[in-house]
């Protein structure tokens, strides 16, 4: 044994190194993974307050982060037809009784752990009426996805989540449930390219 491994210490050596290496490059690559981890943007859509229309949004900024808030949309489901318009504006505010424009608007920065309430599920049915010039959405709904994108704190690159709801009408009111418990974190780059191009349409 002694004599097979005195032979071959110069193979021995460069296994040994070879080895080290690849133990390193692992134990760096988890370093990375868990650093990138950290850094990721986590935004969530909560159902709060009630359950019906009601029922108000939340999102709220879970990463480590500072996120600016920069579009909110929404997918509205009937039975003839499905909407994608975006609904960031709180067109419900008069104009005339502004004292902060911040109060029209869902746009803004999010620190780590805050959150905004981007209104009920009324309004932005109605912010989606008002935008595509229909009428009796309400009535008609069966399913509101919403996807909020954002601009990271530390990057250039969009970030974006979305939450699905079902409408359950009961005694001719619609209730909001969530598809999922999570919301479901788009980190897809294609899909944010798609996003993005939403974002630059000017009419939806």
């Amino acid at each position: 044994m002694l004599d097979w491994i005195a032979k071959n210490t110069g193979t021995l050596q460069v296994a040994i190194s070879l080895l080290t290496g690849i133990v390193w490059l692992a134990y760096l690559h988890i370093l990375w993974l868990n650093f990138r981890r950290q850094r990721q943007a986590v935004i969530l859509i909560n159902r709060s307050v009630a359950q019906d229309e009601n029922a108000h949004c939340f999102v709220t900024n879970m990463g480590a982060e500072p996120i600016y808030l920069m579009e909110v949309m929404a997918r509205v489901v009937t039975d003839e037809k499905t909407y994608t318009v975006k609904v960031t504006e709180r067109e419900e505010v008069a104009l005339n009784e502004l004292n902060n424009p911040l109060t029209r608007t869902n746009q803004g920065p999010l620190k780590s752990g805050d959150f905004i309430d981007i209104g009920s599920f009324l309004d932005l049915l109605h912010r989606a009426d008002a935008r595509i010039g229909s009428e009796g959405l309400f009535e008609k709904v069966r399913q509101m996805d919403l996807t909020v994108a954002a601009v990271d704190g530390h990057t250039t690159h969009l970030v974006a989540a979305r939450h699905k709801f079902k409408a359950e009408w009961i005694d001719g009111k619609p209730y909001f449930v969530p598809e999922r418990v999570m919301t479901h974190q788009i980190r897809n780059i294609f899909q944010r390219r798609k996003i993005s191009a939403m974002l630059e349409e000017r009419i939806e």
